[in-house]
């Protein structure tokens, strides 16, 4: 099984220069896709489109974003995707500008979603000067925990491994204090993210894989793997029973968790209580923070540390340091076994179809897609044989 959705590394735009490709979204029609690309020639990320084999750019004059055109004197684009969303990077602060009339939902769930996290344990955006289609947030200091795992220079195992405890301890109390009965108003006022709207997040995916395959006998073996890791993923989503819903971040991934090095001014420590949060970590995006098994999050955040595993961008022992954390705070919550793993094989199946999109791992994702991992033994166990929470696959990284 190796065809994938032919996206290409690099894309030539009409005045004849070159750019790599970033980042790469299925489009509405086989063969076509939105592009994110970069350039040394070019500041911050360009958005556009991919069709028919020509590159189509699309920059602040997006006919879909029409504030872009405002804002992006203020700043540099960090993120694009062309028509949807773009993100500018401006002094100490970020703008985010959405299509007309969708930013207040985002400005709302923000604020719903921060209400039980002031002054507690972790440190997160102020939002300023919300408007129909821009937001505007404070920076936070720090930098991801994405960037931070593959430092070794700056940051060393031991000190990876507090960082981790750091968070795990955090995570743990906030989502119980901000789930509890102090905040019940604000958190019935966020979206409800159970297992039937997985399905629908997942299926997404699914669909726009087997919209860009329809057609190709190359990609047939590829549909009939996915279908069938659909199946046994609907079946586990689906299987009960369910954890309470609670409070939930709903994209929580290592991109959107801020620490800093061993020489920061913040470091993180084995305790975080006092008068302030100066030295929490960071914790950044809740467009889509929701209620939620407490799974969702944490298998989510997980298997987006498999994936820099697979990707050779974290170590096998920071792995299983990251891990162990997320275990603890998944046993704290008291997270069932069957609907951590549940959550987990949507997540693997979910970012599989999103990769294979995505120079240069679309090679590697089709084979995943095949591969017995997107949905664990444990899944196929009988329920009385599940004593305990997985520990992720660790099988070789991308190439």
């Amino acid at each position: 099984m190796t065809w994938h959705p032919p996206v290409p590394r690099r894309v030539t735009d009409p005045a004849g220069s070159v750019w790599s490709v970033q980042r790469a979204w299925p489009g509405v029609s086989a063969g076509r896709y939105v592009l994110e690309v970069q350039s040394h020639n070019h500041p911050g990320v360009l958005g556009g489109f991919f069709r028919e084999g020509r590159f189509v750019p699309v920059g602040a004059e997006d006919s879909k974003l029409p504030a872009l055109a405002l804002e992006s004197p203020k700043g540099e684009t960090v993120v694009h995707r062309a028509h949807k969303r773009a993100v500018l990077r401006a002094g100490d602060t970020y703008i985010k500008v959405f299509r007309p009339e969708q930013a207040p939902a985002a400005a709302a769930n923000h604020a719903l979603a921060t209400v039980p996290l002031a002054g507690g344990r972790f440190r997160t955006p102020v939002m300023t000067a919300p408007r129909p289609d821009v937001l505007v947030f404070s920076r936070v200091a720090g930098r991801p925990y994405y960037e931070l795992g593959q430092d070794q220079s700056a940051v060393p195992d031991d000190y990876f491994a507090g960082m981790w405890a750091h968070w795990s301890q955090a995570w743990t109390e906030t989502v119980a204090r901000a789930s509890g009965p102090a905040f019940r108003a604000s958190l019935e006022q966020l979206p409800v993210h159970d297992a039937e709207e997985e399905l629908v997040k997942v299926r997404r995916w699914i669909d726009h894989w087997l919209l860009h395959s329809e057609g190709i006998p190359a990609a047939g073996q590829g549909r009939a793997a996915l279908l069938a890791q659909a199946d046994a993923v609907t079946a586990g989503l689906l299987a009960g029973p369910f954890d309470s819903l609670g409070w939930a971040h709903g994209d929580l991934h290592d991109k959107q968790i801020l620490g800093t090095d061993i020489m920061g001014t913040d470091s993180p420590g084995p305790d975080i209580r006092g008068t302030d949060n100066a030295g929490a970590p960071g914790l950044l995006d809740f467009d889509e923070a929701c209620r939620a098994e407490a799974a969702l999050d944490l298998a989510n955040l997980d298997v987006h540390l498999e994936l820099r595993r697979r990707q050779n961008l974290l170590s096998g022992r920071r792995f299983t340091i990251a891990h162990a954390s997320i275990v603890s705070a998944a046993s704290r919550l008291h997270v069932s076994p069957e609907r951590f793993e549940a959550y987990a094989a949507s997540a693997r199946l979910r970012l599989a179809c999103m990769y294979s999109f995505r120079p240069p791992w679309g090679s590697w994702a089709v084979r995943y897609l095949s591969s017995q991992d997107l949905v664990p033994p444990a899944l196929r166990r009988s329920p009385e044989s599940r004593a305990s929470v997985p520990h992720l696959s660790t099988e070789p990284s991308m190439t």
